[in-house]
């Protein structure tokens, strides 16, 4: 992480027990735009899960792509929500309520298949 910036988040939330809060995108907090991709280019992003999409070869051309290209950010976003619009609602057997809220159940076969499933659309980007 951006040293300047961590510092800026030390200062903010000192203890694990502090209730203070900040914003995920330093740059423009109230605007939907493709700053938050500029700030993984420069290592200021707020949590590790988003700024491995930068660090991490799989994922780096498309979080340079989006820093640099507003209009293809906007494209692949509205393609996104589509997609996630027709995706169905896991129900009954089908759905899981997690154990541990970051891992899938490991025991629950069908909701493996389908993130298996789904690793070829992601080729797409």
């Amino acid at each position: 992480m951006d040293e300047t910036l961590a510092n800026d988040l030390q200062a903010i939330c000192p203890s694990a027990n502090s209730s203070n809060t900040t914003v995920m995108d330093i740059r423009t907090p109230n605007k939907f735009d493709k700053k938050y991709y500029v700030d993984l280019v420069k290592h200021q992003g707020l949590f590790t899960s988003d700024q491995d999409l930068y660090s991490d070869s799989r994922t780096r051309d498309i979080v340079i792509s989006f820093a640099n290209d507003e209009k293809l950010f906007f494209e692949k976003f509205v393609m996104s929500m589509i997609k996630m619009g027709q995706l169905s609602v896991l129900t009954g057997t089908q759905g899981e309520i997690r154990r541990n809220c970051s891992v899938r159940n490991p025991d629950n076969p069908y909701l493996t298949t389908l993130v298996e499933d789904d690793q070829e659309g992601a080729s797409e980007l």
